[in-house]
């Protein structure tokens, strides 16, 4: 017999349980009957010493000690040395949950095979994936990494389907923190909406705050530094956690510092703690605000906030609860244990999944968990005036997983010599290079020359169920698969693009620059709005983002710019999201060419304006002048109307009347992707070496493919 296990693999601890004969999740004790193993590791002359023998040996601070390296899981630079040899976070790792499995199997015995494992909601891909390889390195097949807040939600949500809430999970444990806005749908089940956090922050930076204010008091006391000495530290860190855990209960406690010669005693009062570790609240503070301000919910939509994590006992935490939700946390849970106890479900959700096995209780029901993205996926890509490197966000945070998002991305073929492409992939929420995660360099091989040169690689970036990255590769209008392999990233990956972009090496195709400009007049209300809103969308599916940048325009009685031209798909995701009818008035005396000019007359490379329109404008000769002007400045003016439009007045707005569009509504979302698509299959060259006759060649072809 086997047996599957849910293990909540934590910073300062750890706790594994399974659903018993009954289907009730419950606990495992490990070795010493306890049922939350501490995860420290200590190396005592070639003797490897885990849990709790290990945090005492700890205290005496005379060996070789590995705690806190989960915050290390993922860096490749981090090696702790013992005992002749060096150890890996994942080394690390893997040795607790040793220790979790062959004492679990002691408890149940059964061989323990399979296993979900938690992770902080807030790591990434390289973390994900060092977890994943921890538990494969004793033996257990990872059936998931799922998030440590969805663990504890899921064990809360066992007993409460049907209730319909929208919870906070704010998890402070003790070296991570994550705050989580979820839902338990009234048919049952986890679906979770929005995750932030800090994976190096938690309780063990509040106990180095009493450590601090004790070497400090020492230090006026005696005029010697007790954070010298390994020993004094290894005390203090005891004496210090100590503290911190007394506090939640009485409002002083005295502390013995011992360094040297000299012995001191020092008393903290929890307003003094509660001071000197005012910033640390604060940035779980300010995390939580972020999340209810990104998702648009006020406190008082919020049904409550369910706590996770040791840290979560200091009082500071249940006053912010309560003043800023006005209710005291939820209960109903073991800060403790509910991550480990939540996951043991899913762990049995997922082997019943995965392998059809059948359990002697009977499941209760799906408890369905839908995940998202924690993190935005993107790539390396240069800027529009080729001066800069930006990382472009190719899949937005929040989207549900699992997912994927497909792009297109051009590259020019050489007849001779290997052709490949290089994506530097990378995690995070900003355009600038230094503020991001690099996942790893996804090198695409074996790209067959092209007769025009130019070749389009449709690329896929996959969020699995566990939260970890895919990428895979096709030549576009063919079955091809294309070889990706992942390669190692240089230390320095970063510095390389933070500098310019050295010009010889840029591919030849100009960057590509287009507005969508939206009529937002009154007679868009309803489906109209909806259609645009798609075909917007299609457009940006069909667009490689790493050559060009798309801007946002709405337009009836006023003008506004939703969106200046970005190559972040993100924000020109939102900004499509966000356009509303009547926003810039109900009629249709405006329109957009003046400002269209105005945003890409300065810009290098190729320029398009891409305009939807349902009806009638007000003042069309002013309109035909305007985009003349845009004619003029080689801006390429494509029209698209439907409805009620004037398909004459879509040919004089348009840079040539191949470039004008009419098409049922239903027709939008064809039209704008196929639009996106030739632009990227021609580099935004329309208008190609051949002359004028071959771009209205190709946009003709537009045309022909959507009559089919």
């Amino acid at each position: 017999m086997s047996a599957v296990v849910g293990i909540d693999l934590g910073t300062t601890n750890s706790v594994v349980a399974h659903v018993d004969r009954y289907g009730k999740p419950v606990v495992i004790p490990n070795a010493e009957g306890q049922a939350i193993t501490p995860s420290v590791i200590c190396f005592r002359h070639g003797e490897i010493i885990i849990g709790s023998p290990a945090k005492e040996l700890q205290a005496l601070g005379k060996f070789p000690i590995a705690a806190f390296f989960k915050r290390q899981m993922g860096n490749p630079n981090f090696l702790l040395s013992a005992d002749d040899k060096d150890y890996t976070p994942t080394d690390l790792s893997a040795l607790v949950l040793g220790k979790l499995k062959t004492d679990a199997e002691i408890i149940l015995k059964e061989r323990i095979t399979d296993a979900v494992i938690t992770v902080p909601a807030y790591f990434r891909d390289l973390e994900r994936k060092a977890t994943i390889a921890a538990g494969e390195m004793v033996g257990l097949n990872v059936l998931q990494v799922i998030n440590e807040p969805t663990a504890a939600a899921v064990a809360y949500g066992l007993e409460r389907k049907g209730t319909g809430q929208q919870i906070l999970v704010y998890d402070l444990g003790g070296g991570t923190f994550d705050i989580t806005l979820l839902e338990i749908p009234k048919e049952g089940g986890v679906k979770v909406r929005a995750s932030a956090g800090n994976h190096r922050l938690g309780g063990k930076d509040w106990d180095d705050r009493i450590i601090q204010f004790l070497a400090s008091q020492f230090r006026d006391e005696f005029g010697v530094d007790p954070l010298e000495d390994q020993e004094s530290i290894a005390d203090l860190l005891v004496h210090a956690e100590e503290a911190k855990k007394q506090l939640t209960s009485v409002n002083t406690t005295k502390i013995t510092v011992t360094h040297g010669q000299h012995c001191g005693g020092y008393l903290l009062d929890r307003a003094k703690f509660e001071e000197i570790t005012a910033d640390l609240m604060e940035s779980t503070v300010v995390l939580t605000q972020g999340v209810l301000e990104e998702m648009k919910v006020r406190p008082k939509h919020i049904n409550g906030v369910l706590l996770v994590g040791g840290s979560t006992r200091m009082p500071m935490v249940h006053r912010y609860i309560e003043r800023t939700f006005g209710k005291p946390p939820m209960q109903g849970v073991n800060v403790d244990e509910a991550v480990a106890l939540g996951a043991a479900w899913v762990a049995v959700e997922q082997l019943s999944l995965q392998k059809n096995k059948t359990f002697s209780f009977s499941l209760r029901g799906p408890v369905q968990t839908i995940d998202v993205t924690n993190h935005s996926l993107g790539m390396i890509a240069v800027n529009d005036k080729q001066t800069a490197y930006i990382n472009s966000i190719i899949l937005p945070k929040n989207r549900e997983i699992p997912c994927v998002e497909t792009r297109p991305y051009q590259h020019y073929t050489r007849r001779s010599g290997d052709n490949y492409i290089e994506v530097f992939m990378t995690q995070g929420e900003t355009q600038h290079p230094a503020e991001v995660s690099y996942i790893g360099k996804y090198v695409i091989r074996d790209i067959p020359p092209q007769k025009s040169g130019l070749a389009v690689i449709d690329v896929s970036y996959q969020y699995d169920r566990s939260g970890t990255v895919k990428v895979m590769a096709k030549l576009q209008g063919s079955q091809q698969e294309l070889p990706v392999t992942l390669e190692a990233l240089l230390t320095n990956v970063q510095d390389r693009f933070l500098r310019p972009p050295e010009i010889q090496k840029i591919e030849i195709q100009q960057h590509v620059t287009a507005y969508l400009a939206f009529d937002l007049s009154g007679s868009m209300s309803g489906d109209p709005l909806k259609e645009a809103q798609k075909a917007a969308h299609g457009f940006l599916k069909n667009t490689d983002l790493a050559h060009c940048s798309l801007g946002i325009i709405a337009f009836s009685d006023r003008v506004k710019t939703k969106l200046t031209a970005s190559q972040n798909a993100r924000k020109i995701a939102e900004a499509i999201d966000q356009l509303k009818v009547c926003e810039t008035g109900g009629g249709n005396d405006a329109d957009p060419f003046d400002e269209v000019l105005s945003l890409l007359k300065n810009t290098d490379g190729r320029r398009f304006a891409i305009v939807l329109a349902d009806g009638v404008w007000s003042n069309q000769p002013l309109a035909i002048k305007r985009a003349k002007a845009c004619h003029a400045a080689n801006i390429e003016v494509i029209a698209i109307g439907f409805g009620s439009a004037d398909q004459n007045f879509l040919r004089d707005i348009a840079s040539s009347n191949e470039s004008s569009f009419f098409t049922p509504m239903e027709g939008l979302v064809e039209t704008f992707s196929t639009i996106a698509q030739v632009l990227t299959t021609t580099g935004g060259n329309l208008q190609t070496t051949a002359g004028q006759s071959e771009k209205h060649g190709l946009l003709a072809g537009i045309h022909g493919m959507l009559k089919r």
